[in-house]
């Protein structure tokens, strides 16, 4: 019997247009509720982006399993966080600022911050995902603990980019891809998989019990390990490889319509 529901956001659950049908969405949490089935959001993005923007009126009877893994709240609770020390941080930070053609973010538990001499254009288009957005001029005016790093380079050069980062820091920090360019870097060891799996524990459950729904090569850790697990339509060939089965379009409401169709809904 499935006990819990994992979804992606970005390619998954949003549409093209970065949003969701939200009535239908509403009638099949209530009737989810009704169930004792969680619905749990595994998404790269940070918690507070996640509750204030997408969830408000559900977030105190979700699982957020946030920052591809890094941060897991549980209703309300901080089960737990990951965090870079200071001295990864100014490490990292030398380098990504390095890399031809890339930009950066340093996403923190609570704001995300960037440099003031960071691309403007680059800054607006993803301050929809880091809405706590602080400019900075040096990492001493970081005050918060960094749980991620986020880099656009040019999306030809983002698997080489990535395996430079496994080379020289692999030890310290793991990158994993969204596609578009798009990389996150995270804390060895803790993906969404992680995240999912903690839940589980606290739950008492098993992964066979766990749905989940994934299109990005961030998401083959999560997709492998639930007993039921779907690729949308458009999804990366590691989420094709890791998933159990395929799904409908973000575009047609594909996990909805999934998980009306799995649950025999009447909506």
């Amino acid at each position: 019997m499935i006990k819990a529901i994992a979804v992606d956001m970005d390619g998954t659950f949003l549409n093209s247009q970065s949003t969701f049908d939200r009535p239908l969405f509403e009638k099949v949490y209530a009737q989810l509720q009704t169930k004792n089935v969680e619905f749990v959001v595994a998404s790269g993005n940070p918690i507070y982006q996640l509750v204030e923007r997408r969830f408000p009126k559900e977030a105190e009877g979700m699982a957020f399993v946030a920052e591809n893994g890094v941060e897991l709240v549980d209703r309300g609770q901080e089960i737990y966080c990951g965090r870079f020390t200071e001295e990864q941080v100014a490490t990292l930070v030398d380098f990504f600022r390095s890399i031809p053609g890339g930009h950066l973010i340093i996403s923190g538990r609570h704001h995300a911050f960037a440099f003031v001499d960071e691309d403007p254009i680059f800054v607006k288009r993803v301050q929809s995902h880091y809405i706590h957005m602080k400019k900075i001029q040096s990492l001493a005016e970081i005050d918060d603990q960094v749980v991620k790093f986020m880099m656009d380079v040019p999306p030809k050069e983002t698997r080489n980019w990535m395996d430079e980062v496994i080379n020289r820091f692999g030890d310290i920090v793991h990158p994993v891809s969204s596609g578009y360019g798009n990389m996150d870097l995270i804390i060895p060891g803790l993906d969404k998989a992680t995240g999912l799996k903690r839940l589980l524990d606290e739950r008492g459950w098993q992964p066979s019990q766990l749905m989940a729904f994934g299109d990005g090569q961030n998401d083959a850790t999560m997709l492998k390990l639930a007993g039921e697990s779907y690729a949308m339509a458009k999804s990366a060939p590691e989420a094709i490889a890791a998933a159990k089965f395929r799904c409908g379009s973000n575009d047609e409401n594909g996990v909805l319509n999934k998980i009306i169709e799995r649950f025999d809904m009447n909506v």
